[in-house]
């Protein structure tokens, strides 16, 4: 099987996970929050490029009651 050999960039979705009560267990209230190209919360999920999605993860990263996750 071929591979192609052009130049490819992986794509990721960004989500911001908030703990308004500040307990990350099971059970607590979660909220979720999609992130865009620009840091920017978003209606829905957006493809953001593998690099930026995580170089923006690990800006938000150290914000109290929170999780960020790439997928």
């Amino acid at each position: 099987m071929a591979r192609p050999t052009a130049p490819c960039c992986e794509i990721r979705f960004l989500v911001l996970h908030t703990y308004p009560d500040g307990i990350k267990a099971y059970g607590h209230e979660r909220i979720t929050t999609p992130i865009g190209r620009r840091g920017k919360p978003v209606k829905k999920l957006r493809l953001i490029p593998a690099e930026s999605a995580y170089a923006m993860a690990r800006y938000f990263q150290g914000r109290k009651g929170t999780t960020v996750s790439v997928i």
